[in-house]
């Protein structure tokens, strides 16, 4: 497996809510900066959810946890699976994230990491026709911010912010 790499500036959420707030802006600029009449999809995956960052975790308290949500991307009938996980990898590495394509993974796939400690994938998925999983995850934070209730906020379809002029 590929070594991870370790973010230049971790931003750790300081509550749930900011978790939230931050892997959305993440998918929102993702969608923005794709072809027109894409879309991402996460009301037939499971959306929002906290994951445990340490397994072995024995307390006191609550163990840290991380939130991601996930997405099918939901591309215009012109641009097929394999085009669209290209193109997001060229979004990312335009932004300055690190790029990289992981060989356990069927291909073509693109985990990025950002400065601030979020983590983007992008994963063709089997059949290939079918369209591609894009999941975005938060740092770690305590666990003692974790919200549940909030954390199960499933945001349904994104659309394409209108231009701006």
């Amino acid at each position: 497996m590929e070594p991870t790499p370790t973010a230049k500036s971790p931003k750790i959420p300081g509550s749930q809510q900011e978790a939230l707030d931050t892997v959305l802006k993440y998918l929102q600029r993702t969608v923005d900066a794709l072809p027109k009449g894409t879309a991402l999809d996460s009301s037939d995956a499971q959306g929002g959810s906290n994951l445990s960052c340490d397994d072995d975790f024995a307390g006191p308290g609550p163990g840290p946890t991380q939130y991601d949500v996930t997405t099918h991307v939901a591309t215009p009938t012109n641009v097929s699976p394999t085009e669209i996980v290209a193109n997001i990898g060229d979004v990312w590495r335009s932004w300055g994230l690190k790029v990289i394509e992981r060989n356990e993974f069927d291909k073509p796939n693109w985990f990025a990491y950002a400065d601030d400690g979020y983590r983007l994938q992008i994963e063709i998925a089997h059949p290939a026709t079918y369209p591609p999983t894009l999941t975005v995850i938060s740092p770690c934070f305590p666990g003692d911010l974790r919200d549940d209730d909030l954390a199960r906020h499933n945001p349904g379809v994104i659309t394409q912010s209108a231009p701006t002029n």
